[in-house]
C-alpha cells in the first residue's frame, strides 16, 4: 500500500458528518410548496375479478384533489425487462395479490387521503387463489394470467456429459431443500415525490438506479424522457428492492400530472412488509456425483421458483441461481434446469445476492453432506475443488482473480476448525464457501448493462468536481469513487467533491446493483481522472520547463519526475491553466466492459461478468437441545475483494452482510394466510438485534483483479451468502440434524432432534 497515497487507507465516509449531524435529507423531509399526499387503495383479495369501481364519493371528500384508477393512466404494463412486463401501476381488469393496486388518491392530508380510500367502492368476483408452486402447477389450476399459463418461464442448460460423469461417480449425492421469502426491511420505507409544472416531470425517489428509472417513467407514463429528472435523495437501505420502479413511482407522478401539485407517496411500515417485493422462495433439487478423491465431476440441479403475481426479477434471478451450480467449484458436466411459476402472493424482486444465497444454501449443505459419505474433511473437500486463478468453468466463465482457497483457510482457522473435536457438547463449527459476480453482469436481460460515465472538473482552488450518475445507499460508493479519483490525480481525497443524485447534471450510470459500482463506476472514474490529469499536465508543461511526459502529480503537487524539486502545488498549476492559459480543465471517463459476452442463446456458454468475487464463512453456534434454539457465537468472514479501496468501508460491509445473513439462516421469513402478509409489523417480522449478531471478523484477502480499478472488485452482495449454509453446516457438526429449508428456526431443530 506504500505506493497508493489514497488507496488502501480507512477514511470516513465522504456523507458521513451530513447523516451525523442530521442534515442528510430523504424522502419524508421533501416539502414542496402546495404539496398532496397521496395514498393507494389495494385489494383486499389474493385473487379476483374488477367488476366496477365507483369513486364518485371519494371525489366530493373535502380536500381530495384528484383520484385516478387504471382508466386514467396510459396502462402500460412496466418490468426491468419490458419483454416480461405483465404488472400495470393500477390494475384494470383482474387483481392477483392482496395488496395490488387498484385505485389512488392525491389530498391535501395524510388523513384525508385515508378516509377518500375507504370511500371507494370496487365490485369484485372473487377467483380460486393458488399459493405455492404445487398448487399452480396442478392439473386444473386456475390460470393466474391466462394467455400464459402459471409457469412464467422455463429453461435448460447442459455443459459436458452429465450422464456419463454420474455414471463414472463414486459417490452420488441427491438432496431437495427450500428457502423462504424474506423482506429487505430497509430503515427508510420506498418513497417518491413527484412534480409537474406543465412542461418537466421532476421525481425525488428512494431509487437505486435513477437513469433506467428516468427511462422507464418515460416509457410507463408515455412522456419523452428529456422531460423527466430523477433526484436520488438520500436513502436509508435498498438491498435491491430500489431497482427499478415501483408502482408509487407511477402512481404519484400521475398524480401531480392531474392536479399539477406535487405529490408525495411514501410507504408505511406496513405497506412495505405487505406490498413491496421480497426475496424469491425456492425450492431446489440437487444432485452431485465424485470420485473417490473427493474430486467433483457432475452436477444436476433443478430450481423452481415462486414468481408471486407478477414477472420482476425472477426469471433473471433463477437463472443467476442456476448459473452458480455451475461456477462455484471446477465441476466439469452440469446440468440444470430452471421454472419461475406464478401464485397468488406478493410478487417478488431484485434482493442482495440475486439468487445466490438459495443456490448456496442448498450447494454448501450438500457439500458438508458429500464429505461425510466419503468420510472426508469438509474443509480439505472444498479445498481440492476450490476455484483458482486462470480457470475457466464448464459454461466459460474465466477467473481472472481468485482467492477462494485463502479465504477457505483464513475463515476456518480464525473459528479453530483444527480444534473443533474439543468443544463442549452441542457446539459446533462449520463453514461456507461462494461466488458471485464482481464487476455487474455483462447483457442482463439482453441489453448491455456495464457500462458507467463520469465527468472531472478541476476547479481553480485545487479541488475538483466528480460527476458520476451512480448512487450511494449507506454502502460507501462516493467515498471509494473520491478514493479512486484522487489516487488518480495525485490529491486527497477530501480535495474531491462528488456530486450525484440527478439526472439532468450527470452522466448516465446503470446505478447501484450487482455489487458494481466499484468496479465499472471506478474504472470510468479513474479513466475520467485520467483525462483531466492529462489535460493538467499538457498546460502546466511549460510552467514547469519540461514535456507532459516527463511530470507527475503526487501529495498534491506537479512536478518533474527527475527532478522533484521543480515542483508546483495542484493548486497552482489548475490556477496557471486557468488564469494564464485561459485553458479551463476537465476530464471525461467512460468503461464498457470489454471482457465479458453474452451468453451463446442455444448453448448458454459465456462469460457474462468481467471478474468473479470469493468468499468462506466459518461459523461456531451452540444448540440447546431442550429449546431448539440455535446461537451464533462467533462469524469469520473471508472475502476476496481484489484490493481494499477502503478497507473500513469493505469490513463494514462484510460484517453488515454477515448479520442480514444470520437473520436470513435463523430468523427472517414472510408468512401467509391465505395470501396475507401476518408478519406485517416490526414486531411480528424478526430481524438480528444487538443481541443476536454474534463476533463478526472481517477478513479482507486480496487477489488484485488485473481489470479493476486498482486491483479492486465488487464486495456489496457476497458478504450475506455464504452465512445461512454456514449455520446449517454447524448445527449438524453440533448435534447431528441436518435441517434443509431456511429459516433454520427452534421449531425445525428441535422437531429434527425429537425425530432423530
Amino acid at each position: 500500500m506504500s505506493a497508493y497515497s489514497a488507496i488502501g487507507k480507512s477514511i470516513p465516509g465522504v456523507d458521513s458528518a451530513q447523516k451525523a449531524r442530521g442534515e442528510a435529507s430523504y424522502i419524508s423531509d421533501v416539502r414542496l410548496s402546495g404539496m398532496l399526499h397521496g395514498k393507494i387503495l389495494r385489494s383486499p383479495f389474493p385473487h379476483a375479478k374488477i367488476l366496477n369501481i365507483d369513486v364518485s364519493a371519494a371525489k366530493k371528500l373535502p380536500g381530495v384533489k384528484a383520484v385516478i384508477t387504471a382508466a386514467d393512466t396510459p396502462c402500460i404494463h412496466f418490468c426491468i425487462n419490458p419483454a416480461w412486463a405483465n404488472k400495470m401501476p393500477l390494475q384494470e381488469d383482474k387483481v392477483r395479490f392482496i395488496g395490488d393496486e387498484v385505485a389512488a388518491v392525491a389530498a391535501l392530508s395524510e388523513e384525508a387521503a385515508q378516509d377518500a380510500l375507504e370511500l371507494i367502492r370496487v365490485d369484485y368476483e372473487e377467483l380460486p387463489a393458488l399459493f405455492d408452486i404445487d398448487e399452480a402447477l396442478a392439473p386444473g389450476a386456475s390460470l393466474i394470467h391466462k394467455e400464459e399459463g402459471n409457469i412464467s418461464f422455463s429453461f435448460a442448460r447442459e455443459f459436458g456429459d452429465v450422464d456419463k460423469a454420474f455414471g463414472e461417480a463414486h459417490l452420488v449425492v441427491e438432496d431437495e431443500f427450500e428457502t423462504q421469502p424474506a423482506a429487505h426491511f430497509c430503515m427508510e420505507p420506498r418513497g417518491c415525490v413527484a412534480s409537474w409544472d406543465g412542461s418537466k416531470l421532476t421525481v425525488w425517489s428512494t431509487t437505486q438506479t435513477p437513469h433506467p428509472m428516468r427511462y422507464e417513467l418515460a416509457q410507463t407514463l408515455e412522456v419523452p424522457v428529456n422531460r423527466i429528472k430523477i433526484i436520488d435523495k438520500f436513502v436509508g437501505g435498498g438491498f435491491g428492492s430500489r431497482m427499478g420502479i415501483d408502482s408509487i413511482d407511477i402512481v404519484s407522478s400521475i398524480l401531480a400530472m392531474k392536479t399539477g401539485r406535487p405529490v408525495r407517496i411514501v410507504n408505511t411500515r406496513e405497506e412495505e412488509l405487505e406490498t413491496s417485493r421480497c426475496r424469491y422462495p425456492m425450492k431446489i433439487k440437487l444432485k452431485t456425483g465424485c470420485r473417490k478423491d473427493g474430486r467433483l465431476i457432475a452436477r444436476e440441479g433443478f430450481v423452481q421458483t415462486d414468481n408471486g403475481a407478477y414477472n420482476g426479477h425472477g426469471i433473471a434471478i433463477t437463472g443467476n441461481a442456476c448459473a452458480k451450480m455451475v461456477q462455484l467449484y471446477s465441476i466439469p458436466n452440469v446440468r440444470y434446469e430452471g421454472r419461475v411459476v406464478y401464485t397468488n402472493k406478493l410478487w417478488g424482486g431484485a434482493f442482495r445476492g440475486y439468487g445466490g444465497p438459495q443456490a448456496h444454501f442448498a450447494m454448501e449443505s450438500q457439500m458438508d453432506m458429500i464429505a461425510e459419505g466419503l468420510g472426508m474433511d469438509p474443509l480439505e473437500l472444498r479445498l481440492i475443488n476450490a476455484n483458482k486463478t486462470g480457470q475457466t468453468s464448464a459454461a466459460g466463465n474465466v477467473f481472472v482473480s481468485c482467492g477462494l482457497g485463502e479465504c477457505i483457510e483464513k475463515a476456518a482457522a480464525e473459528v479453530g476448525y483444527q480444534k473443533r473435536d474439543e468443544l463442549p457438547a452441542n457446539r459446533g463449527v462449520g463453514f461456507s464457501s461462494m461466488i458471485h459476480g464482481g464487476g455487474g453482469v455483462k447483457y442482463f436481460y439482453g441489453q448491455n448493462t456495464n457500462y458507467s460515465d463520469a465527468l472531472i472538473k478541476l476547479n481553480n482552488g485545487g479541488k475538483a468536481d466528480l460527476l458520476i450518475g451512480s448512487t450511494d445507499h449507506g454502502q460507501g460508493a462516493y467515498t471509494i469513487l473520491a478514493q479512486i479519483a484522487a489516487e488518480e490525480l495525485g490529491i486527497e481525497a477530501k480535495e474531491i467533491n462528488v456530486v450525484s443524485g440527478d439526472t439532468d447534471a450527470t452522466p448516465p450510470c446503470l446505478g447501484l446493483w450487482g455489487s458494481r459500482q466499484t468496479f465499472v463506476a471506478g474504472n470510468a472514474v479513474r479513466n475520467a481522472a485520467a483525462d483531466a490529469k492529462s489535460a493538467l499536465l499538457e498546460a502546466v508543461a511549460d510552467r514547469l520547463e519540461a514535456s507532459p511526459e516527463e511530470l507527475e502529480i503526487k501529495d498534491g503537487s506537479v512536478s518533474v519526475k527527475e527532478h522533484p524539486e521543480n515542483r508546483i502545488t495542484f493548486e497552482d498549476a489548475v490556477r496557471y491553466s486557468y488564469e494564464i492559459k485561459g485553458r479551463p480543465l476537465a476530464g471525461r471517463g467512460y468503461y464498457d466492459d470489454p471482457n465479458s459476452q453474452p451468453p451463446d442463446p442455444n448453448t448458454g456458454y459465456g462469460n457474462t461478468c468481467p471478474t468473479y468475487t470469493f468468499a468462506c464463512h466459518a461459523v461456531e453456534v451452540e444448540v440447546n437441545p431442550e429449546t431448539g434454539e440455535v446461537r451464533v457465537l462467533k462469524l469469520a468472514a473471508a472475502h476476496d475483494v481484489g484490493r481494499a479501496i477502503n478497507p473500513l468501508m469493505v469490513e463494514g460491509q462484510i460484517e453488515g452482510g454477515a448479520a442480514q445473513g444470520l437473520g436470513f439462516g435463523l430468523m427472517e421469513e414472510l408468512v401467509w394466510d391465505y395470501g396475507r402478509v401476518i408478519t406485517g409489523s416490526a414486531i411480528d417480522y424478526k430481524i438480528p438485534s444487538s443481541q443476536d449478531v454474534p463476533d463478526i471478523v472481517p477478513i479482507i484477502v486480496e487477489s488484485i483483479d488485473p481489470y479493476g480499478p486498482f486491483g479492486a472488485k465488487g464486495v456489496g452482495e457476497p458478504g450475506l451468502v455464504p452465512t445461512a449454509p454456514a449455520i446449517a453446516n454447524a448445527v449438524y457438526n453440533a448435534v447431528g440434524v441436518r435441517i434443509k429449508s431456511r429459516p433454520i428456526t427452534p421449531e425445525k431443530v428441535l422437531a429434527a432432534l425429537k425425530s432423530k
